[in-house]
């Protein structure tokens, strides 16, 4: 499959938002070297990256873009890893299948972190979790073989298991045709791949490089899929927050009227993801001391 040459409708999901940061900090090393005369980055196609729909949920093809993510070499990944300290085991369906999403995205960018530790962290999560979503049987044997692939930091049999792990996911879908949790699987690590995108945007932003997020189609996929959920699904708080924040989100794309977001809109769209992953998946910062000069 010709990642450039894809359906127009296969929309990104997790991986293609970590793709996006790898392009990015693969420019800013070519903007860094001294010895020879830079190269233009490469053009990327938001709308072509590997995908397939499966029951109207993306699915992207983590192989191909692990190849993409090759040939612009190895981005400092380590400090876009931030694991909380704990992920729930016993929520109610709809906040594991999001921390779900966002806990494999963490291990997404573990790997082209080679952070073997954080790598089999991950894999313990996404262990208990999917038991915990009842896809426990299909999913242990994979994860099993990727926290003994990070432990021997063989790199590539992590990456082959990885591929692997989600033809199971598109398989286990397919015979659950569960397209609301499917998709708010989706949703979490979309969300957190985008907050490290636009964390890699901020740090030295441009024009070309804040293009890169100006991606309105899968905010509205994603719209949309939300307000086509079950009525119980959707009335949940943290899906709720979600359909709001991604109405912001798209606003501020849509002020750059089809132009790269400004600096400031590329603060905002990342604040936004953040508030929404302290909803489910990150710790909510803890609120600044008041009265510090007053006596106990």
């Amino acid at each position: 499959m010709n990642f450039l040459r894809l359906a127009k409708n296969c929309l990104p999901a997790v991986l293609p938002a970590l793709a996006l940061a790898a392009t990015i900090a693969g420019a800013r090393g070519q903007e860094n070297a001294t010895d020879a005369k830079p190269a233009a980055a490469p053009k990327l196609d938001l709308k072509a990256f590997p995908g397939a729909l499966v029951d109207k949920v993306v699915v992207p093809v983590p192989a191909e873009i692990f190849a993409v993510l090759d040939k612009f070499g190895q981005p400092d990944w380590s400090g876009q890893i931030q694991l909380p300290e704990r992920n729930p085991v016993s929520a109610g369906r709809v906040r594991l299948a999001l921390v779900f999403g966002s806990t494999v995205a963490e291990g997404f960018i573990a790997v082209q972190a080679e952070r073997g530790e954080s790598i089999q962290d991950v894999g313990r999560r996404v262990l208990r979790l999917s038991e915990s979503l009842g896809l426990g049987d299909a999913v242990v044997p994979h994860c099993q073989s990727i926290i003994d692939a990070a432990g021997e930091k063989e790199w590539r049999r992590v990456r082959e298991e990885l591929d692997r792990t989600q033809q199971t996911v598109r398989t286990t879908m397919e015979k659950l045709r569960d397209d609301d949790l499917a998709n708010l699987v989706s949703l979490g690590g979309w969300l957190r791949g985008t907050e490290a995108v636009t964390a890699i945007v901020s740090g030295t932003y441009s024009p070309d490089k804040a293009e890169l997020l100006n991606q309105p189609d899968i905010v509205r996929h994603f719209r949309d899929e939300i307000a086509a959920m079950n009525q119980l699904v959707r009335s949940e708080p943290e899906v709720v927050a979600i359909a709001e924040g991604l109405s912001v989100i798209l606003g501020e794309i849509e002020k750059a009227e089809g132009a790269a977001p400004s600096a400031d809109a590329v603060l905002r769209i990342g604040e936004t993801c953040r508030t929404l992953l302290e909803g489910f998946y990150f710790e909510k910062p803890k609120p600044a001391p008041t009265g510090s000069n007053s006596q106990p």
